[in-house]
Formats: C-alpha cells, sequence, structure tokens
C-alpha cells in the first residue's frame, strides 16, 4: 500500500509535475466507482465475504483484461473492504482521511454543531475513518486529503471528506488528477432534512474548492463518488451549481455517454438504476494540454442474475480517451495511504 509521500510529491499535487516523456497520441483509462456499504458489524451484517467477492470480480476482470485500471470505493470503513484492492492485483492505493485526521479548514462558529442531537450520532466524535480509497494499476505520484468541518445526523461518526491522488498514466503529457470524495447523506442521517442540507451545502462548497485549489484548471481531472443527491431538487441545484459549475466545472461522465453514439453503454440495467438513485457520479474536465473524452459506460457491479447485489450500490464504470492536445486533430497546444 503506499506509504506517505514526501512534501515534495504533495507540492506536485498542488503545482505540477514534469509532463511524460514521448506522449503518445491517446490512451484509455477506465475509473470505477463504487461504494462497497463496508460498514462494521453490528450496524449491519457480517460483509467480510460480500467484499472479497467485489476483489475476487475484479481478480477475474483482470484475467479477462476488462478490470477497470483505477478504482475509487466509499464506506470502506473496515479492514476487508480496505483489503479489495491488495485482492483485486491493483500495484497503488491511497485512503481518504483517518478517524483522528483534523478538519483543512476550521468550522464555522454559528452554533449549528452546538445545535446537533446527540440521539442521531452528532456531537459524539469521530468512530471511523473516511472510508475512501484509490486503487490504481498507475503510480500513486502524490496525495491530498480534506475532512469535512461539519456534518449532520448519523454521518458524524464518519471523518467523511475528500481524496485526491495524483496518477502517472503512461503515454498522458501530464499527470491525472483523480478525486474521491463522499458527501453526507439525506434521509439515512437520521437528522431532518433542513439540517442534513445545510451541511451538505458546506461540504459541496469546500469540494469544489478544494479541486480548484488542486489546479484541476490546468490540470486534466477525474472525479468519483458517492455525491448523495438522490431525488432532492435542493441538493440537485447545489451539486449543478458547484460542480458542473463555478470553478469546477466538470462535465458528467454519464450524461455525456447517453447522447453520444460513439460512447456505448454497457449493463444498461445497472446504469438506469445507478441514475435513478442519483447518488454515484462519475465526472471530468479535460486541461490545456489534455483533452478527456467518455468513449464507453458499464455497470459491472449491479444486480447478479438472482436479483442479489454485492452492495447497497451500483458500481458504474466510465472508459476516458485521454489524449494530448498534439494529438487532438485542430486542437491547439498550449503549455500551461497510508
Amino acid at each position: 500500500m503506499l506509504r506517505p509521500l514526501a512534501a515534495l510529491a504533495v507540492a506536485a499535487l498542488l503545482t505540477g509535475a514534469p509532463a511524460a516523456a514521448n506522449p503518445a497520441p491517446a490512451r484509455d483509462v477506465t475509473l470505477m466507482t463504487y461504494n462497497v456499504h463496508g460498514l462494521p458489524w453490528p450496524i449491519v451484517e457480517d460483509r467480510a465475504a460480500a467484499l472479497a467477492a467485489i476483489g475476487n470480480q475484479l481478480r477475474a476482470m483482470r484475467r479477462h483484461a476488462d478490470a477497470p485500471e483505477i478504482v475509487a470505493v466509499q464506506e470502506a470503513f473496515v479492514d476487508d473492504a480496505k483489503a479489495i484492492g491488495r485482492t483485486a492485483g491493483y500495484r497503488y492505493a491511497a485512503f481518504g482521511p483517518a478517524e483522528d485526521a483534523p478538519a483543512m479548514v476550521p468550522r464555522v462558529d454559528d452554533g449549528f454543531v452546538a445545535d446537533g442531537s446527540r440521539m442521531v450520532g452528532e456531537r459524539l466524535g469521530k468512530h471511523v475513518d473516511s472510508g475512501l480509497a484509490i486503487f490504481s494499476d498507475y503510480p500513486i505520484l502524490a496525495v491530498r486529503r480534506m475532512a469535512y468541518p461539519t456534518c449532520a445526523g448519523y454521518d458524524c461518526l464518519a471523518n467523511k471528506g475528500a481524496l485526491a491522488a495524483l496518477i502517472a498514466i503512461p503515454g498522458v503529457a501530464t499527470p491525472v488528477i483523480v478525486v474521491d470524495t463522499h458527501l453526507n447523506s439525506n434521509g439515512a442521517s437520521g437528522t431532518p432534512s433542513a439540517r442534513a442540507i445545510q451541511a451538505y451545502r458546506r461540504q459541496i462548497d469546500l469540494l469544489a474548492a478544494f479541486i480548484t485549489s488542486l489546479g484541476a484548471g490546468t490540470r486534466p481531472v477525474l472525479v468519483a463518488g458517492d455525491f448523495n443527491v438522490g431525488r432532492d431538487l435542493a441538493r440537485r441545484a447545489q451539486f449543478d451549481m458547484r460542480m458542473l459549475g463555478g470553478g469546477a466545472a466538470l462535465q458528467a461522465a454519464v450524461a455525456t455517454c447517453r447522447v453520444a453514439p460513439e460512447c456505448p453503454v454497457a449493463e444498461p440495467a445497472g446504469i438506469a438504476e445507478s441514475i435513478a438513485r442519483g447518488k454515484d457520479w462519475l465526472m471530468y474536465r479535460s486541461s490545456p494540454r489534455v483533452a478527456i473524452t467518455p468513449t464507453g459506460l458499464a455497470a459491472p457491479f449491479g444486480r447478479r442474475p438472482d436479483g442479489t447485489m454485492l452492495s447497497d450500490h451500483v458500481g458504474i464504470e466510465v472508459r476516458y480517451r485521454i489524449a494530448s492536445r498534439s494529438a487532438v486533430a485542430g486542437a491547439p497546444m498550449t503549455t500551461a495511504s497510508r
């Protein structure tokens, strides 16, 4: 597993890293996002068998050259969930904020936290880490983490936040930033929706600022995670404003694929179920030097033939074509774990 990185590597995530030598015309890279439901017992039933099955299925996909090169998981709270990457054969791994990691920014002292109810897990401290992990076939050059300072309901028992990994993809002109996150839930939080949306807004505002701080305007970026948007209109409005607009200005890969003939969709039933839930998102943003285009969409972890699932979420993936701008017809070349 990835060890703590030197200050120089962390600086690379913020300011830049050397371009890859002799970039290839294009590289296809698949990124999967999957909330693996790796909560501890007795909150849920023993998940060891299902979590092992996820790792084994990814390993089987690898044998058939069909495994995603990068996997971003959420709710990997227990050791069996953290071991998915090792079981599946990924060489590199990075993990999100630890249980005791302080928030990167101070909490707003406006009484929100003081008003929290211990009956729904607030003001009781953190009992598990962020549950975030990124597994990669490609070298992880640097890692940056952020713990959200504000939460609501049972979500406060976990140190939810964001994880960013700078990944060197062979043949790509510059390393790619991959961001994984898990935002505050709504009904499952056990707190009134008005309080949950207040925490959600603060988290997504910080996430947008976090992505911008990583140099996402000049670097290619892929974003994955459980955004807990759901069907709540207030959440969707905040999500659209902060993730698809503003400084982040990301593009939703699933939406792009659904209208692009050159982006085929596999396992459409699983994709449809994921879209209906509105929680798991894959987004991207090109850079002046690197163009990103979704070229395939699949749901390798949906419902099995007997109707069961290995998690309470669908694992979805997008295949991206990542190409140096010099290799894109008509595109100007711009210089720009723990």
